[in-house]
């Protein structure tokens, strides 16, 4: 009679066990998911802010702000706000940390017990037994399985966080690539309106009998060559505002903006690459989430191995009524015996997990240090050819010019030889252009290499540089003056 008494205690003593685990079980998903540390490491290598649009009153509110930013000219800040705020794939990635705080709460969780009912039909009545069991394997990793899901969502949270950073310095090529097309349009189309009168003037010349053919069909060919460069500017720029417009979200009338100014000035130093190399690791986000991978790898290899023998473990208690009446109540285990699976094959796999992962982050921090010193080679040797063609082979062909038009009027020179001095003026000023555009490009895959800003102390972005004159047509006498 007292055993029965001990067994039915036990019995009793074991849902209220569960139910224990149960309340500890529980846990609420919260609603930030971490945003707020993305939205600080994004500041801190951008200042840029960022938002998530979670229901349909932020989204509306971003589509304000959208509208407001573009009433104006597009800056390059504007841009990247706006890029922000309404590029809808980064809006996605944000909802990516929702899924891994989800899953950071359900490692958290413990399982349900199983509750198994048996009732079997007989002659002298039915017996009914009642089984509820709780499994134990994932109790007893509990802390461990938290910690791998508390790492793996440190790294989303660090690569949502690179997402915008990378954002943003895609908005910044895209839109000095604008910018540059916009500038080039703007000398063919000067160099057009020159040519266009010279060619006018030739017809006349022609037609009076003071022109031969050959020096006016010289006239007709530039200006149709420069209203193929036109037509070809024309057609690049389009395809480039439609790459900048999808970076920002934009569509139908939002798609209308126009860019206020030229490409900057060229700035005259570079920062050292051994700076740079140290600001990248320090600063690159994706390194920073492949170590908390590598981290989440290794715990989780670490849960293999500790339970590599516990197939199946479980505790619970069974309730049980014969035909007859009677009840009895007891514990039971339920634990899988490791004859065949020993969990060898799941260790291997976990510790080539473990390798592949340190193998990738090594690779990783290579890949940034090379990606870091391509980039800034490329930028500085742009750098030095957009700051030659501006200070060396523009003034130069300036000059030729001047004194090719010089002797031309004194007719010592044809009509073919000032054309080509023109037409390599015009080539030089566009040669300027597309390095000046390719500079600002190289600098801001730099920033994208470097994970953020460039260090301190480098210079930004001044004021616009143009060449003066470039591609234009310069005073002069005779038959060629408009």
């Amino acid at each position: 009679m007292s055993s029965r008494r001990n067994s039915r205690a036990r019995a009793a003593a074991l849902p209220c066990a569960l139910a224990l685990l149960a309340a500890a079980g529980c846990a609420s998903v919260p609603q930030d998911a971490g945003f707020p540390q993305v939205q600080k490491d994004v500041s801190a290598r951008t200042r840029q802010q960022i938002q998530w649009q979670r229901n349909p009153e932020d989204q509306a509110k971003a589509r304000t702000a959208v509208h407001e930013l573009l009433q104006g000219e597009l800056t390059l800040d504007t841009a990247i706000r706006i890029a922000l705020l309404n590029n809808r794939g980064l809006q996605a990635e944000y909802a990516s940390l929702g899924i891994s705080q989800a899953d950071l709460v359900q490692a958290g969780l413990v399982s349900n017990p199983v509750l198994f009912v048996t009732a079997i039909h007989g002659d002298p009545g039915t017996e009914l037994t009642v089984d509820l069991v709780q499994e134990l394997i994932g109790l007893l990793t509990l802390s461990a399985r938290k910690q791998v899901a508390g790492a793996a969502f440190e790294a989303t949270k660090l690569r949502v966080a690179q997402s915008a950073v990378q954002l943003i310095a895609q908005v910044k090529a895209a839109y000095y690539t604008v910018e540059g097309d916009e500038q080039a349009l703007e000398l063919f189309q000067t160099a057009t309106s020159a040519t266009e009168a010279a060619a006018e003037l030739a017809f006349r010349q022609r037609s009076a009998g003071t022109l031969n053919r050959r020096d006016q069909s010289l006239h007709q060919a530039f200006y149709a060559q420069t209203l193929l460069e036109v037509a070809r500017t024309q057609a690049q720029l389009r395809a480039d505002r439609e790459r900048l417009n999808r970076l920002l979200g934009l569509w139908g009338e939002d798609t209308r903006w126009t860019l206020p100014h030229r490409l900057p000035e060229v700035p005259a130093d570079a920062p050292p690459l051994a700076e740079l190399e140290m600001t990248a690791i320090d600063q690159r986000l994706d390194l920073a989430a492949a170590r908390r991978e590598t981290e989440a790898v290794y715990r989780a290899a670490g849960i293999t191995r500790s339970t590599r023998y516990l197939s199946a473990l479980g505790i619970g208690v069974e309730f049980k009524r014969d035909p007859d009446g009677a009840k009895l109540a007891g514990p039971i285990v339920e634990l899988g015996l490791p004859l065949f699976d020993q969990g060898q094959a799941k260790v291997a796999g976990a510790d080539a997990q473990v390798q592949r992962s340190e193998e990738l982050l090594r690779a990783l921090a290579v890949d940034i240090r090379s990606e870091v010193r391509e980039m800034r080679d490329r930028m500085t040797a742009v750098q030095e050819q957009a700051r030659y063609y501006r200070d060396v082979l523009l003034p130069l062909q300036q000059t030729i010019l001047d004194e090719t038009l010089l002797r031309y009027n004194g007719m010592l020179l044809g009509i073919y030889d000032l054309l080509l001095a023109k037409q390599a003026q015009l080539n030089s000023a566009r040669d300027y252009i597309v390095t000046s555009r390719d500079y600002w490009i190289a600098r801001a895959d730099l920033e994208r290499a470097v994970g953020g800003r460039l260090p301190a102390g480098f210079s930004g972005p001044a004021a616009s540089a143009a060449p003066s004159n470039a591609g234009g047509e310069p005073h002069q006498h005779g038959e060629t003056q408009r």
